[in-house]
């Protein structure tokens, strides 16, 4: 082995470690954005699902409140 073969294993010796946690916290960042992303996407989806009945939800209340003050 010659000496850059030597400084080349040392110095991947050394390395090694910290592309480790360079792997492991990317895949954690990778994982936070997914959770966020799908978090996301279910507001959204919520929202949708919901939004047609925010209509109907209205008349009800008006109703029920007209109903409410010819009772006083």
């Amino acid at each position: 082995m010659t000496d850059i073969q030597a400084r080349l294993a040392e110095i991947n010796k050394r390395v090694a470690p910290i592309f480790e946690e360079h792997v492991r916290l990317t895949d954690a960042v990778n994982k936070a954005i997914t959770l966020i992303l799908t978090v996301a996407a279910v507001g959204v989806l919520t929202f949708i699902a919901i939004a047609p009945t925010e209509q109907s939800l209205k008349a009800s209340a008006r109703i029920n409140q007209e109903q409410f003050s010819w009772q006083k």
